[in-house]
């Protein structure tokens, strides 16, 4: 229906170069449900799959298997805390660097997040958000290097726009916001439209629940004088 007005690249979108100015710029940074309704993908800790979680398969980056293999328990914890703010993190890592000693690498993603379910108390783990949710999301983004190539489109994207364009981004976690909150303000290339985040109305939540933790920030493009 779009014809030759659209172009799809299969690339990091910061590593992306557009041919002219553009009108607008904007960024969705969810995971897409095609890959987290797959098991294979190894996203998902509701579905077994294999404990992948790369977004493109066909690089030479390392799985999350390799990454908890490779990392000491202070450093696997450290990452579980910083790039999931888990507060079980330290023990949440020390059981699973236990179960690589003891019984090698997991299985799938299920035996993962049934391991880092025990680390919580028993009527914690029956709370809406799965006990694995942040640790699984902490191993997505440092797999993939998320949150730096955020920073990358922060910083590339308003040059690529023309005075007045808009720059827009939908996030889906409050590292992801922090980040895009923080280089809307600061940085003097932009003004920001929306001074706060602008959330999925109640009918939007109840069609669609994986909008329920999204939030839209929207900024313009000032004239380069």
């Amino acid at each position: 229906a779009f014809g030759d007005r659209v172009e799809i690249l299969a690339t990091n979108f910061a590593s992306y170069i557009p041919s002219g100015p553009a009108l607008m710029v904007l960024a969705d940074l969810g995971v897409s449900s095609p890959q987290l309704d797959v098991a294979e993908r190894g996203f998902s800790f509701r579905l077994d799959g294999p404990l992948d979680m790369r977004m493109n398969t066909a690089g030479s980056t390392e799985t999350a298997a390799d990454l908890i293999d490779r990392l000491e328990e202070k450093e696997l914890a450290d990452l579980i805390y910083a790039n999931g703010e888990e507060r079980l993190s330290r023990r949440i890592a020390r059981r699973i660097k236990s179960d690589l000693a003891v019984q090698g690498a997991y299985d799938g993603t299920a035996s993962l997040a049934y391991a880092v379910a025990g680390c919580y108390p028993p009527k914690a783990r029956r709370g809406r958000i799965h006990p694995a949710t942040r640790t699984f999301q902490a191993l997505r983004i440092a797999v993939n290097n998320e949150l730096g190539v955020l920073d990358r489109l922060l910083q590339q994207a308003p040059d690529w726009l023309e005075p007045g364009g808009l720059f827009g981004v939908i996030s889906f976690h409050s590292l992801e916001d922090r980040r895009v909150k923080t280089a809307f303000l600061r940085d003097e290339r932009l003004e920001r439209i929306t001074r706060k985040p602008l959330v999925a109305t109640e009918q939007e939540q109840d069609a669609n629940p994986r909008s329920r933790s999204a939030k839209w920030r929207l900024a313009r493009r000032l004239d380069a004088g």
